[in-house]
């Protein structure tokens, strides 16, 4: 199948081809045809699938072909990034069209100018868009076309109470496209049964809980590390030896600071994302790895869902989150719409189990991996407590420590090594003794 056979506008045809997409992914021949129909869409499929055109051509043909003023379509996104990213590609898509346009309403940007916005397409994250609405600063009559991307990200993030609030100031009834890696849970329905009227289900799948699953074309590897130190030695020679454009994953600011700056004293260039940046801190860093300034970017968990940006080649997961579903944010950064990819993760031994549990969650085994005189190999029976944990046996005369073994000791009588043993052979025998105290007093009244 190819994009002319949607019949869209020819700017738009130009724009994709442009763009380099030459066939639609599955979600974009599942959603497009019916959006352009004016109907609501539940659509789920997993990240790098191509959601965002699926969402954008329809809406942008629809605007082409219907007259309209002021803000005429609205887009929810959960972060600032995928905001910007969003606005990005309908730039790109609207190009050479003066009728459409599209901005962003985000949080840490200039209220000022943003009021002063004149595009027909919004894009906005809840908090922001519900000040603007509450102070009437946009006019929810106006819109058209609403869009709800990534709704179980806006789920986890607290944001149900404010989507809900943004959909009951539209005024009239908008055609609705709601967007989800998955689909399953109360809370995503209940999302959706709010929102959407008649909506079409559409998902990949075929109704599996297998949305939020790795890629097919992302290799999976893992190192064994002892300690902080060694991380850093195995992140620092995968990064000199194999060539690509990388994230590197940590748990929080403090260690992401830290990382930064040994890897800089190696001589790496390093970009750095994370939450308590300013907008204008988190655009130049991204404009900074996006122009290929630089190829690294450490990232807290705040880029899991924020980046997309295709010709990312490996994650680095220098700290293993704890949930199998983090995992699988972080690792779909790269094999991204059809590219191949390698997530690699450090393990420590403590973090060998839950390893095995994102084994278990994705369904794809992980390749471990160790590089000469940089680290070690995964020990063969993980259950089996590292050296330092065991309690110390008997010296060996061979050296080392020796337990024995339980069936030995069963047979090993057990014999008391008593002084009284060693000296008089059993207990005293008073009787003897007496009688011979007798017999000395005895002889010795004879001599007196």
């Amino acid at each position: 199948m190819q994009f002319a056979e949607f019949e869209l506008p020819q700017f738009l045809e130009d724009n994709i081809k442009k763009l380099g997409w030459e066939t639609p992914t599955p979600i974009q021949q599942l959603v497009i045809p019916k959006a352009c129909e004016g109907f609501d869409i539940l659509g789920g499929a997993p990240t790098g699938t191509g959601k965002s055109a699926a969402f954008l051509i329809p809406l942008i043909c629809r605007l082409k072909n219907t007259q309209g003023k002021g803000v005429r379509a609205l887009i929810l996104e959960p972060s600032r990034e995928l905001a910007i990213q969003t606005c990005e590609v309908c730039n790109q898509l609207c190009e050479g069209e003066n009728d459409i346009s599209c901005g962003t309403i985000i949080g840490g940007a200039d209220r000022v100018e943003q009021r002063q916005l004149t595009d027909t397409v919004i894009v906005a994250t809840p908090g922001r868009i519900l000040e603007f609405l509450r102070k009437e600063w946009l006019i929810p009559s106006d819109v058209e076309y609403y869009v709800i991307d990534e709704a179980d990200r806006m789920l986890d993030m607290g944001f149900f109470d404010d989507v809900n609030k943004i959909t009951q100031s539209l005024e009239k009834q908008c055609q609705t496209l709601l967007f989800s890696a998955t689909l399953e849970g109360a809370g995503i329905r209940e999302f959706a049964e709010a929102v959407l009227h008649n909506p079409i289900e559409v998902r990949l799948g075929a109704g599996e809980d297998s949305l939020d699953k790795l890629p097919d074309l992302l290799s999976s590897r893992a190192y064994y590390a002892s300690s902080d130190v060694q991380k850093l030695k195995i992140v620092s020679e995968l990064l000199r030896t194999v060539k690509g454009k990388s994230i590197i994953f940590v748990k929080t600011r403090e260690r992401l600071q830290r990382l930064d700056v040994a890897l800089r004293r190696q001589g790496f260039k390093c970009a750095t994302l994370q939450g308590e940046m300013s907008m204008s801190e988190r655009q130049a860093a991204m404009r900074r790895f996006k122009e290929g300034q630089t190829d690294i970017l450490i990232a807290t968990d705040v880029a899991a869902r924020g980046i997309d940006i295709s010709d990312i080649t490996h994650v680095y997961n220098f700290d293993l989150p704890g949930n199998a579903a983090i995992y699988v944010h972080r690792a779909g950064r790269t094999a991204r719409a059809g590219a191949s990819g390698i997530v690699i993760s450090l393990v420590l031994a403590p973090e060998i189990e839950n390893l095995e549990k994102i084994e278990r969650y994705t369904g794809r085994e992980i390749e471990r991996r160790n590089i000469k005189n940089i680290c070690a190999v995964f020990p063969e029976n993980p259950g089996v407590k590292h050296q330092s944990e065991k309690k110390r046996g008997r010296a060996h005369e061979g050296g080392g420590f020796d337990k024995r073994r339980k069936d030995e000791d069963k047979d090993r009588t057990h014999k008391k090594n008593r002084l009284r043993d060693r000296k008089n052979k059993g207990k005293p025998d008073f009787a003897a003794k007496r009688a011979r105290k007798a017999q000395r007093l005895a002889l010795k009244e004879q001599k007196a």
